[in-house]
């Protein structure tokens, strides 16, 4: 079990519970709000804790108690990285700590031992398994039991984590004797719970069967529920009780585990405690589906993706800046329901329930994307940022959509044409797909070989063969791709039949998501162009010297508003986009689409362009009653290999409010990429039929031009969203 099993039993599983943050002996309204806040935290309520910190912080820098006012600034800094989004953020939080460890007066040690045990979770570093070690030991010193456990059972887990199960469970013995400190009530009813957690991580991390691990782990469990009950704490006795149940679960014993999981239901019900509650229901279904219970197992799935619905921006929060963390903690929910959706559907092949049961898997994989995408920019809003959204149902005749989905054990394709939805089952492991497709884009960037080829021809019959001989039937000519996974990071373009390139046959486009902007056609004569470029070296950037023909060309071709070199600063982009309805933006210039949102831009003149900027710029005009028709990135690139880096990039059109992005997944050279770019407006201007038959025409041109026949100059440009 990796990282991501140490984070969903609770919104809390960070937790510092710092029962010793704040001074218990301090009955000041302070200290009151600062304990209200505690439990907000506790529960979820991120925002909600950090406003009460920040009034409690008010009223303790009135009081001449100094202790009081670190611990709440510790507080603080726990809550608000939990809130916060990147991972700069997290370091700047991070770099707090430090320095009020620093202020901190040595005698402090409750308040150090808070700070210390927030300071190793931010950090995420083996070196973060020391600051919980020197928290425990601190809180011990202070006399203050439950933070004592809390820091040890942290430091166990990042141990499991890290694969050393022997100091793990020698950390966990430790907390024993702190729990055994602690007054029976609700905080050590969690404790016990996280404890018990935390042994069943030692246990997978051992990879081997341990009976006094699953014994020590269960005695947790009772013992918490046994004390919640009392203490009238129902959202703890439904974690004891889930728990346990996930315990038989693994124990083999699915009847106890399910009777278990229902109790536990039951309680996250009355507390309304939906991160718990998509969590059993989800259990429930894994229950159902070991015993061949089909039915009951899609409707207990059913029911967990609907939970996670409710609280997805709560949980965008407890993931948040741990990147593919989130699609490792939650998106399991989603692949099993479509599993087994796919498998139900090929059992009944031919028949209207298969068609119900596809469109069901899609529908629980949208979802996820849809996730993914907020999780990647940090904002829950992003899905209804599609100024215009049409489902892709029913298609216009010729066009395609390819819905590849990566399972463990098998490739299920998934093809969308105007009479439905058609399904191929193809023999070979997602692990495997991942692997042939990183390959593919490293070969496809070492432009003097042709070793591509055979990764370019194993994707083609995994991902396009099984359906050629239906879309020749159906005189398919554009095919849109919803990538998973890595398939975001390669280009489909490149794809080799053994005679000919993917691009060669079919209009390319590639979206993020089954619903899209609005496909639209662009009527490029009517377009106003904002035409923005760097010619020049700046900021420690190579000059792009081809960029100036670029510009020049589509300028003569369309006309605009050029912004160049010194006239390309952030603040007059944001002025010309205030200005006037730009139906098509282009920007040619350095940029980088990173693993984190926050890490990503495009290079202006006087600094780095970010994409929340770009979002307010591209929304800005007073004007606009339709969204930006096309946002191009020319020049750009996405970290190497990197699909979270790559989901970026789907998602800049989405995230802009654009119907569609030009954009590439690597940079390539600027005589290259100019002389594309340039080509493709040509195309758009002259009458090509939709913009994705634009770019096909501008990469196949390059293709027979001897200097760039290889894919790696041209294959790299992505069209993304509408492809009219």
């Amino acid at each position: 079990m990796g990282r991501a099993s140490l984070l969903p039993c609770l919104l809390t599983e960070f937790a510092i519970l710092a029962a010793g943050m704040v001074r218990a002996e301090d009955p000041t309204t302070a200290d009151q709000l600062a304990r209200q806040a505690e439990a907000h935290r506790a529960e979820g309520k991120l925002e909600q804790s950090f406003n009460e910190l920040l009034r409690a912080r008010a009223l303790a820098e009135k009081s001449s108690d100094p202790g009081l006012l670190s611990a709440i600034d510790a507080a603080l800094a726990d809550v608000g990285s939990a809130g916060e989004f990147d991972g700069r953020a997290r370091e700047g939080w991070a770099r707090a700590l430090d320095r009020l460890l620093a202020e901190i007066d040595p005698g402090q040690e409750r308040t150090r031992a808070a700070a210390l045990n927030t300071l190793g979770r931010l950090r995420d570093t083996p070196d973060s398994v020391d600051a919980f070690r020197q928290s425990a030991v601190l809180a011990r010193r202070a006399g203050d039991p439950a933070l004592a456990a809390t820091a040890g059972i942290n430091a166990a887990r990042r141990l499991a984590a890290m694969g050393a199960p022997a100091q793990a469970e020698a950390a966990l013995t430790e907390v024993e004797r702190d729990l055994a400190a602690l007054e029976d009530g609700g905080a050590k009813a969690f404790l016990l719970v996280a404890q018990g957690i935390a042994l069943m991580d030692v246990q997978a991390a051992a990879r081997q069967s341990r009976g006094s691990l699953a014994r020590r782990s269960h005695d947790c469990f009772v013992k918490a529920a046994e004390l919640a009950r009392a203490a009238g704490d129902r959202r703890t006795l439904s974690a004891a009780r889930g728990y346990l149940g996930t315990l038989y679960e693994r124990m083999g014993r699915p009847d106890d585990a399910l009777v278990l999981t229902r109790e536990a239901s039951f309680w996250a019900q009355e507390r309304m405690a939906a991160d718990l509650l998509f969590r059993w229901h989800w259990q429930a279904g894994r229950l159902h589906r070991s015993q061949g219970r089909t039915a009951d197992a899609l409707m207990a799935y059913d029911a967990a993706t609907a939970a996670i619905r409710r609280i997805r921006s709560d949980l965008l929060r407890a993931y948040g800046g741990y990147g593919s963390l989130f699609r490792e903690a939650i998106g399991p929910v989603y692949l099993e329901s479509a599993d087994l959706r796919l498998r139900q559907a090929s059992a009944l092949r031919g028949t209207p329930q298969a068609q119900r049961h596809l469109v069901a898997a899609r529908d629980a994989l949208e979802q996820l994307k849809a996730a993914e995408l907020e999780d990647y920019f940090q904002d829950d809003c992003v899905a209804a940022l599609k100024a215009k959204v049409q489902t892709i149902d029913p298609l216009a005749p010729g066009t395609a959509v390819l819905y590849p989905i990566l399972l463990p054990d098998r490739l299920e394709l998934l093809l969308s044409l105007s009479d439905g939805l058609h399904q191929a089952t193809v023999p070979v492991g997602g692990a495997e797909v991942g692997a042939v497709a990183a390959s593919f884009r490293r070969q496809l960037e070492q432009r003097t070989s042709s070793r591509f080829l055979g990764d370019a021809r194993r994707l083609y019959d995994w991902l396009v063969r099984p359906f050629t001989p239906l879309l020749e039937a159906r005189k398919s000519d554009t095919l849109v791709l919803v990538p998973d996974g890595p398939l975001r990071s390669i280009p489909m373009a490149a794809l080799h039949d053994g005679k000919r390139f993917l691009v060669e046959r079919y209009a390319l486009a590639v979206t993020p998501g089954l619903s899209l902007m609005e496909p639209k056609p662009l009527t490029v004569q009517q377009a106003e162009l904002l035409l923005a470029g760097l010619t020049e070296s700046v900021q420690g950037f190579p000059a792009l010297p081809f960029v100036e023909s670029e510009i020049k060309t589509i300028h003569g071709a369309l006309g605009g508003t050029v912004l160049e070199n010194r006239s390309f600063v952030i603040e007059r982009v944001g002025r010309e986009l205030n200005a006037a309805p730009y139906s098509i933006v282009h920007i040619a210039s350095h940029g980088k689409f990173e693993p984190e949102a926050s890490d990503s831009y495009i290079l202006a003149y006087d600094g780095r362009l970010s994409m929340d900027q770009l979002e307010r710029f591209v929304k800005l005009s007073q004007y606009r009653e339709e969204p930006v028709e096309l946002l191009t990135l020319s020049a750009c690139q996405t970290a190497a290999g990197d699909d979270r880096a790559a989901l970026g990039l789907a998602g800049v059109a989405i995230k802009a409010g654009a119907r569609s992005a030009l954009a590439s997944l690597w940079f390539i050279n600027d005589q290259a990429s100019s002389q594309l770019i340039a080509d493709f407006y040509r195309r758009l201007a002259t009458g090509a039929p939709g913009k994705a038959e634009a770019l096909r025409q501008a990469q196949i041109s390059m293709l027979t031009d001897v200097r760039y026949q290889h894919p790696g100059y041209w294959a790299a440009f992505l069209l993304i969203g509408n492809w009219r």
